[in-house]
């Protein structure tokens, strides 16, 4: 299995305070149910893996550990087809599972950072709030805790957009944080009673829950919806077309393979796949302005 390639959606950049990579290894510090808490995972060539964690949510990253390397995740039932490229692609670089967090607060934070701007921009934010509320995280690698969403709850509009947030984000960020209890509840749900639960908020629509669930709980069907790129780049994978396409035609596009729809997206994004730009590169309007 290849160990690096299941972790890489909870490790994306390296600016981000609260992981961190090395040769055959990684940290991250999360903010679990039972407490703050780090785990380092370490693996071998042959894909064994050994995990130590750190903090009062020690024990339940020991146990969440499993399903965070795709332990629980079965990739037989995917077939990928007749295409000669699809099948040797799938041959050459399917050897990664979808790994699951099992929690929703941090994943969801993120991911509202990410709303109206580009992820550059969303990551940025994210770690100045990181750097500027969050606490040292346990154990030895120097990380930092995401928010305690107690901390944020109690933010002023004016105060994050200090950390570069205008104020629809801010204010979903903060009604986010204030229901937390109810957020976290999802990480446990069956994954349709979960995606309700985390569209339930007013700016908690389709693109935030989708984003957020993968990482939680990594179902090989979940598909995420309203985003400004996927769509595009499963055509340009499947049909070598670059022409901007909607979510129904990206379903469409997908059906062959249902029941592991993310499973495929996954593989594209792993080999570095990317639709060829038709205009200018995407730019962050003014915050002041939203």
């Amino acid at each position: 299995m290849n160990v690096r390639a299941t972790l890489t959606p909870f490790g994306v950049f390296r600016s981000d305070p609260t992981h961190r990579w090395w040769t055959n290894g990684f940290a991250r510090a999360v903010l679990t149910p039972a407490g703050p808490g780090t785990i380092s995972l370490e693996w071998g060539r042959d894909g064994d893996v050994t995990a130590e964690t750190w903090g009062a949510g020690a024990a339940w990253l020991l146990d969440a550990a499993p399903r965070l390397v795709g332990e629980h995740d079965d990739p037989s039932g995917f077939d990928p087809g007749s295409d000669r490229r699809l099948v040797d692609l799938w041959r050459r670089h399917g050897n990664f599972r979808l790994g699951a967090s099992g929690v929703v607060w941090q994943e969801m934070a993120v991911t509202i950072l990410g709303q109206r701007v580009t992820t550059q921009d969303a990551m940025r934010t994210w770690r100045r709030i990181t750097m500027r509320w969050g606490q040292p995280a346990p154990g030895p690698h120097d990380l930092r805790l995401p928010v305690e969403p107690s901390v944020l709850a109690g933010r002023s509009s004016y105060e994050l957009h200090r950390d570069g947030l205008e104020r629809s984000r801010a204010d979903t960020l903060v009604a986010a944080a204030r229901r937390t209890d109810r957020l976290e509840e999802a990480a446990t749900m069956e994954l349709d009673d979960a995606l309700r639960r985390l569209s339930a908020l007013p700016g908690l629509g389709p693109w935030t829950a989708t984003v957020t669930a993968t990482l939680s709980h990594a179902d090989p069907d979940l598909v995420i919806l309203g985003d400004y790129g996927v769509p595009t780049l499963v055509s340009y994978a499947l049909t070598g077309s670059s022409e901007r396409v909607d979510d129904a035609r990206m379903l469409e596009l997908l059906e062959p393979f249902a029941g592991h729809r993310w499973r495929l997206v996954r593989l594209i994004h792993n080999l570095g796949i990317s639709a060829p730009r038709r205009g200018p590169r995407a730019t962050n309007p003014r915050i002041a302005e939203l």
